[in-house]
């Protein structure tokens, strides 16, 4: 039902937020207390007004109706809060989710699906305000107020003062949750903090997400305006594959590593994968992730609102000339990735041309140096040996050990050398390892055998994992070269028969109910009655432990059952202790001492009717006591 009586509504100020003009319309009019004024703005009581994302719009429009400077819902939700700021982030199914939250909805869940939780930055800001803004408001228009702007995620500066923000100490979230801020509290002598220039891009970047009201952009086209954009400015490797790793890199450098920035650990996500969330956004598009992440990428491949709202609406129709919209960025991209894709013709003649060199040939084939070493080497090309490196007379050695057919570890050892060398020269010269032979190979078999053997019948008893901590070499090799025969000749985990219950749990059941039979006595015996129920006697038992294994103890559950009390049991218990108390005092036993004393506040008539014959029977008794005295 439609409230009238308001009196006077202020009008709209320049990007003011819903929640300000609410929060002037309310005091203007002396709404009452917040329940009160939730009720004749949201018509709900209980409702928690939203800063930056209200709720319950359709009932806030209801109940204004011309009062309210908007026309339609779809005006409020672009011009009065910050969803044209999530929008072009959504999905098409979240979008429509998130709409009808706000339209209708109470707001439970709604910036998780918004992604405002993600990332952990934070759900629920305190509000914030220029100084120098307030007094211009004042000046201009009398009131000050809530600035749109000022609000958003991430930002904390004024972009028309180039100062800092400040911010407004919250209220209490127990008493004064419903409560409108309104924007009274302020020190205008104050000094002015200056901002770096991040920080005030940063926020002329978000001030454009939200004025641009972009609509929803599908999230898979969304990821390849980010894709191809990146790999035109050389995030790519010479597969074409995207390197995430050198984008983040390069994103890290851009913004020196978030030095000032509110989020700066949450952007940072961890040491070992920074700036995760980059990844998110491409390879899986359709995850939540806060529009801060959104921008900082946009702002690195793009630099502006225009033109990354100009790449997608080209991706959306082919990917036609989106280098023109990519802003010309001084990033120096892999080499590889400025190759055009060569024959193999070509290829084996730069590769077989001696003058030029290994470092020189390896971008323009697209292959690493140590490739093109190797594959020249393959094919008896000279080249030029570096100094404190592998000279010829190395290689020959290592060559001559891996003839011999031990493991390319001790030929390592005995040349000198790294395992990873070893298998570079072996890649060069694959002719040069000669696999073991029938006769050294057998006489290794065996002893392994043997020694297996030896080790399970000295311990006979164990498990074959403390056989296996016995001979851990043994057990490896034949894992890995006579597996069949180690599988066959282990004898089996030994299985440790079941053993009885170890609980008696007859005695347990005999025990817990002579311990509840007790403690419901105890209960009934208090000074101020307490109902007796099947939780409150099982606490000092072990309530889980008996919920668990209720089937196994059936007296208990049968001492439960007659012990514990229903409501109807335990009011009167309440109403014969009251007529006990007034029964020892000096005070006369009437119905309504009785009903205060008792302390409920319901009284059927079946409680009516059982005190009443309560009061009587004791009036009786003692009328009889006192005509028998002598």
């Amino acid at each position: 039902m439609r409230l009238t009586g308001f009196g006077y509504a202020p009008p709209l100020l320049p990007d003011e937020l819903l929640y300000s003009w609410l929060s002037r319309f309310s005091l203007l009019n002396a709404l009452g207390t917040p329940r009160e004024c939730m009720e004749r703005l949201f018509a709900c009581r209980t409702i928690v007004p939203g800063i930056d994302l209200p709720t319950r719009l359709q009932s806030v429009q209801r109940q204004l109706g011309d009062w309210l400077p908007f026309q339609t819902v779809d005006q409020i939700l672009d011009f009065g809060t910050l969803f044209p700021y999530h929008r072009p982030f959504l999905t098409s199914h979240r979008h429509d989710t998130v709409r009808h939250a706000l339209i209708y909805g109470d707001g439970k869940g709604l910036k998780t699906q918004m992604g405002r939780v993600a990332n952990r930055f934070g759900a629920n800001p305190s509000l914030r305000f220029c100084t120098k803004c307030v007094a211009d408001s004042i000046a201009h228009y009398g009131s000050p107020y809530w600035d749109r702007r000022h609000q958003l995620p991430g930002v904390s500066c004024c972009i028309r003062h180039r100062i800092q923000l400040q911010h407004q100490p919250p209220l209490s979230q127990r008493t004064d949750r419903q409560r409108f801020v309104v924007l009274a509290n302020w020190n205008a002598a104050q000094p002015h903090i200056r901002v770096c220039e991040r920080q005030l891009r940063f926020a002329e970047l978000s001030e454009a997400l939200l004025s641009a009201a972009l609509p929803v952009i599908d999230a898979s086209q969304r990821a390849s305006t980010y894709l191809h954009a990146a790999l035109k400015l050389g995030f790519g490797t010479h597969r074409g594959r995207f390197d995430c790793s050198g984008l983040a890199d390069a994103v890290r450098q851009r913004f020196e590593d978030f030095h000032g920035f509110e989020h700066r650990e949450r952007l940072l996500t961890s040491s070992a994968h920074p700036l995760g969330w980059i990844r998110d956004l491409i390879k899986r598009p359709e995850r939540s992730v806060h529009p801060i992440c959104h921008l900082l990428l946009i702002e690195f491949l793009f630099g502006s609102i225009s033109s990354f709202a100009t790449a997608c609406s080209i991706t959306k129709n082919g990917m036609a000339a989106i280098e023109g919209v990519i802003r010309d960025q001084q990033v120096r991209p892999p080499s590889s990735t400025l190759l055009r894709t060569i024959s193999d013709t070509e290829r084996e003649a730069l590769l077989c041309d001696s003058s030029l060199s290994c470092r020189q040939v390896a971008p323009l084939i697209g292959r690493s140096v140590t490739t093109v070493v190797v594959q020249r080497r393959m094919r008896g090309i000279p080249i030029h040996e570096r100094r404190k490196s592998l000279n010829n007379a190395g290689i020959e050695k290592v060559r001559a050990e891996l003839r011999s057919g031990d493991p390319l570890p001790a030929v390592a050892m005995r040349s000198s050398v790294s395992l990873s060398t070893v298998y570079r020269i072996l890649a060069q010269y694959p002719s040069d390892r000669q696999p073991n032979s029938t006769q050294n190979s057998k006489p290794k078999v065996t002893e392994r055998r043997q020694r297996w053997l030896s080790t399970m019948s000295a311990q006979e008893h164990a498990g074959v994992n403390a056989i296996r901590a016995a001979a851990p070499a043994d057990y490896a090799w034949l894992y890995r070269h006579d597996r069949a025969w180690l599988m066959s000749n282990t004898k089996p985990i030994k299985k440790q028969p079941k053993s009885g219950l170890r609980i008696d749990w007859a005695q347990r059941d005999a025990e817990l109910s002579q311990k509840a039979m007790a403690y419901a006595a105890t209960l009934r015996t208090q000074s101020s009655p307490t109902r007796v129920t099947k939780t409150r006697l099982l606490r000092p038992l072990g309530e889980s432990m008996v919920r668990k294994n209720v089937h196994r103890l059936p007296l208990l559950e049968d001492v439960l059952e007659r012990m514990s009390e229903s409501h109807a049991d335990f009011r009167k218990r309440r109403v014969d202790h009251a007529i006990a108390m007034l029964a020892c005092s000096v005070a006369g036993l009437q119905m309504w001492r009785v009903k205060r004393l008792s302390g409920l506040r319901i009284w059927s008539d079946e409680l009516s009717n059982y005190a009443n014959k309560e009061i009587e029977r004791l009036n009786a008794q003692n009328s009889v006591c006192t005509n028998s005295l002598p």
